[in-house]
């Protein structure tokens, strides 16, 4: 089989220049779309090369999404000690990426009807958002920095949904009068620590998010 000409930089390594064109052919085209033959043209190699790296179409698109998941958001909860300012923080940085791949996202979403087997594994380790997010809730409240007795995996639930939501209709509403995204974004973080009994203050912006 024939090696086309490659249309990616050839500095990255073979998989993730493999990963990376399907995950534009995806975003695309859906899976449907997402022919190992494009994807092998797109990356550069043939597919007995991509069958080589990855087994399966549905094991490639997979670990293409795996990919951009992790790539995701990059605001770090550590030790609480500005709750207002570090929930709002991460809140913001993961709004820019959810809405950033929101095509993407709307994509598999459609796709997972017919293709389960394609889901990325969004949280089956502990450094998955909602588990950090819980982490950081629980350590508040050891801290003594929220009060009120709350179950932290449904509380991050909460906020972890309705800034998912934003992110994937606020393009859609554009026409009505909407608050601008810092604005919602604040009051969803300010009502999530008035429910857990955080006494924090929620600033206007956040450096880094």
């Amino acid at each position: 089989m024939q090696v086309v000409a490659n249309m990616a930089p050839m500095t990255q390594d073979l998989p993730t220049r493999i990963l990376e064109a399907a995950a534009r052919v995806y975003a695309e085209t859906g899976f449907r779309g997402t022919t190992t033959r494009r994807v092998a043209q797109e990356a550069g190699v043939n597919e007995v090369t991509l069958f080589r790296h990855f087994g399966t179409k549905e094991a490639l698109v997979k670990a293409a999404l795996q990919r951009v998941h992790q790539q995701g958001n990059r605001f770090v909860l550590g030790e609480p000690q500005d709750p207002g300012a570090e929930i709002y923080g991460w809140a913001m940085s993961i709004f820019r990426h959810w809405f950033s791949a929101r095509g993407m996202i709307s994509r598999v979403m459609g796709d997972l009807v017919e293709h389960p087997e394609i889901a990325p594994g969004v949280c089956e380790e502990p450094g998955c958002e909602h588990a950090r997010l819980s982490a950081y809730l629980t350590r508040m409240r050891e801290r003594g920095l929220a009060t009120k007795d709350f179950h932290a995996d449904a509380a991050a639930g909460l906020l972890m949904g309705s800034v998912f939501t934003h992110a994937m209709w606020r393009e859609h509403f554009e026409d009505a009068t909407l608050p601008p995204v810092e604005v919602v974004l604040r009051e969803y973080v300010r009502l999530l620590l008035s429910a857990i009994g955080a006494d924090a203050a929620v600033p206007a912006s956040v450096e880094g998010a």
